[in-house]
């Protein structure tokens, strides 16, 4: 978890005062604590890593808390990817509890999400979508809007925690969103223009609840 004296307030980067209200609700309702903009020249505090991390990324609305017993850290995140184009994302970020190696892979929509598939391509070339079928049906709701790509030795390994179970569920309840999975963490990303209340909910409701999944179907690995 952070250390204080590194979470300054946001002073130069431009930022809305409803945003910054939504964001400030939800840290309250979910017991979580806001400290607003962070630098990442600072090692005082814990770096959202993932998909989106960069050199040049700004990071805003940083908030640090526990939902449902897992510790979690959300924030704004802003760059500018290699086409030029600006990108936002909001991420919250889960630690994991198992103790298992497991692959990193990512849940993402093959039809939008341009900045996550524009990422995919530069940093993770070697990770396509795996074949799904080879322990069980995937239900339509899933395979119509997501792929799970990894690197295709670990396809099987990546059945195994995403369950068609698990990914109908996901389907329903992460509608939209990005996931990314790796040792030590889940994170969800969002790329949509409009930030809501309800979008912030199911983020940490559902992925609390995929948190929960992954580190109970880890444990068969």
């Amino acid at each position: 978890m952070a250390k204080l004296s590194s979470l300054v307030p946001r002073s130069l980067l431009p930022s809305t005062q409803a945003t910054k209200r939504l964001i400030t609700d939800f840290a309250e309702r979910s017991g979580m604590v806001y400290f607003g903009y962070v630098s990442q020249r600072s090692d005082d505090h814990h770096i959202v890593r993932g998909l989106t991390v960069s050199n040049r990324h700004v990071d805003d609305h940083y908030c640090i808390g526990t939902y449902e017993s897992y510790d979690v850290i959300f924030v704004e995140r802003s760059d500018s990817l290699r086409s030029g184009k600006r990108h936002v994302w909001h991420i919250l970020e889960f630690d994991l509890k198992t103790n298992v190696d497991l692959p990193h892979m990512f849940i993402g929509s093959a039809k939008s999400g341009f900045g996550f598939h524009e990422l995919l391509a530069t940093k993770y070339p070697a990770m396509t979508p795996a074949g799904l079928g080879t322990l069980g049906a995937y239900p339509d709701n899933f395979t119509s809007h997501y792929d799970i790509y990894v690197r295709q030795q670990h396809a099987v390994t990546a059945e195994r925690l995403i369950t068609p179970e698990v990914a109908e569920v996901a389907a329903s309840h992460l509608k939209g969103l990005v996931m990314e999975i790796t040792e030590q963490s889940l994170y969800v990303y969002s790329e949509k223009p409009h930030l809501s209340a309800e979008l912030l909910d199911s983020m940490l409701s559902g992925g609390s609840w995929l948190a929960s999944q992954i580190d109970q179907n880890s444990r068969s690995l």
